[in-house]
C-alpha cells in the first residue's frame, strides 16, 4: 500500500495553465443595489478560468450585497485562452479564482501570492467509464481517458493518479488525452475514448445519463485518501498577490469579510436559495446550478470556514512537487494568508 500511495502522489492537480496571458471577457455582472449608498463603491476585479459553482462565496458576496456592505463592487472576468492569474499579477485585477497548485507553482517562480479563502474541502472530480464494459481501472488498459485541456490540467493529473493508483503506467497502459468536456459525448460515441473525468456534478450527470459508470469518486473520503494520502483536499482557492496585500490591506480585509459573510449564509441556506442568489451571474444555468448545489450539500464539498487543513496542504505540496510542478518543499505560510479570515470571523462570528 505504501508503494501504491507513493505512486499516487506523483501528479499535481494543477487547475490553471501557467502559460501566456489570454484575453479577458467581462461577465455580465449586475451591481448590487445601491439605495442609500452615499459614497462611491470601490471596484475590485476577480479573474477566473471558468464560471464555476465551487467558487460560490465570491459570487454570493456580490449578489447578496455583502461586497456593497463593505464598500466594494465586484466584477468577474472569465479568461479564455491563457492564464487566468496573469491579469492579477499584471495589476489589471485584484483577485483570481484558481487552484492550490497555481499558488504553489507561482510562488516558486517568484510571483508571490497568497490563498485568502479555500471554499471547498473535498475533491469534486469523478472518473467515469463510457459504459458497463469500462467500469474498472483494469478494464481501461489499452484504452484512452479524456482528462481536460492541457498536460498540466487538474483533470489530466487526476486521470494519471487514478491509473498509477492501480499499478498501471500512464501513456503506456492507458493513454490520457487533452479534450474539452463538451466533446466527451461525441468521442465516447465514436469509440475514441473509454473514460472521461468530470470536474463537477453536472458534467458527471451528463455522462451517467448516457450510460456511463463511476470508476473513481473523488468525493468518497476513503477512496480519495487511499489515492492521495488525504481525505481532505482544498483544491479551489481565492487568491491575491503579495504586492496587493502589502499595498491595500484594507481592501483585502473588506473582500474577505464579504466572502466570510457569504460562507456563513451558505451554510444554512437551501440549494434552492443558493441557486436563486447565484443566477444573476449564471444566466440560463438554473438546472445545472440546482444539481450542483444539491450534490454539494449531500457530499459536504463546501468549506464554510475558508481555512485549509494541514493534511490537505501536505498532499497538495507532495503531489505538485513529485510531478515536477514545484521542485522544493514549501511551507503553508508561503502559500496562505488566513489572517484576514481570522479578523473576519472575529468581527462577524462563526
Amino acid at each position: 500500500m505504501k508503494k501504491l500511495l507513493a505512486l499516487a502522489l506523483t501528479l499535481s492537480l494543477a487547475l490553471c495553465l501557467l502559460a501566456g496571458c489570454g484575453q479577458t471577457k467581462p461577465a455580465s455582472d449586475p451591481a448590487a443595489p445601491q439605495e442609500g449608498q452615499d459614497k462611491e463603491l470601490e471596484k475590485i476585479i476577480f479573474t477566473e478560468p471558468v464560471r464555476g459553482y465551487h467558487w460560490a462565496p465570491a459570487y454570493l458576496a456580490q449578489t447578496l450585497g455583502y461586497f456593497e456592505e463593505e464598500g466594494l463592487e465586484a466584477e468577474f472576468q472569465t479568461v479564455t485562452g491563457g492564464d487566468p492569474a496573469a491579469p492579477m499579477f499584471a495589476g489589471e485585477a485584484q483577485f483570481t479564482l484558481a487552484g492550490i497548485e497555481m499558488a504553489l507553482m507561482t510562488n516558486e517562480m517568484g510571483q508571490g501570492c497568497k490563498i485568502l479563502v479555500s471554499p471547498t474541502q473535498k475533491y469534486p472530480y469523478q472518473l467515469i467509464g463510457a459504459n458497463e464494459k469500462y467500469s474498472t481501472m483494469e478494464s481501461l488498459k489499452g484504452g484512452v481517458i479524456a482528462g481536460g485541456q492541457g498536460a498540466t490540467s487538474a483533470p489530466q493529473a487526476f486521470s494519471r493518479t487514478c491509473i498509477q493508483a492501480v499499478g498501471m503506467t500512464p501513456d503506456e497502459d492507458v493513454s490520457v488525452v487533452s479534450m474539452a468536456s463538451s466533446a466527451y459525448a461525441a468521442a465516447i460515441q465514436a469509440g475514441e475514448i473509454q473514460a472521461a473525468v468530470s470536474t463537477n456534478p453536472w458534467s458527471a450527470k451528463q455522462l451517467l445519463d448516457n450510460g456511463g459508470v463511476v470508476i473513481v469518486d473523488g468525493t468518497d473520503e476513503q477512496e480519495i485518501k487511499e489515492m492521495i494520502g488525504s481525505s481532505a483536499y482544498e483544491l479551489f482557492a481565492i487568491i491575491t498577490t503579495d504586492k496587493f496585500i502589502q499595498s491595500n490591506p484594507e481592501t483585502v480585509q473588506k473582500a474577505v469579510n464579504a466572502m466570510a459573510k457569504a460562507m456563513k449564509w451558505m451554510e444554512t441556506a437551501t440549494p434552492q436559495q443558493i441557486v436563486e442568489k447565484l443566477l444573476p451571474l449564471f444566466e440560463g444555468a438554473e438546472e445545472e446550478l440546482l444539481y450542483d448545489a444539491t450534490y454539494d450539500q449531500e457530499h459536504k464539498i463546501a468549506n464554510f470556514t475558508g481555512y485549509h487543513t494541514e493534511e490537505g496542504f501536505k498532499a497538495g505540496v507532495e503531489m505538485t512537487k513529485l510531478s515536477g510542478g514545484i521542485k522544493t518543499d514549501m511551507t503553508a505560510d508561503k502559500v496562505y494568508d488566513e489572517s484576514f479570515l481570522d479578523k473576519a470571523w472575529e468581527t462577524i462570528g462563526k
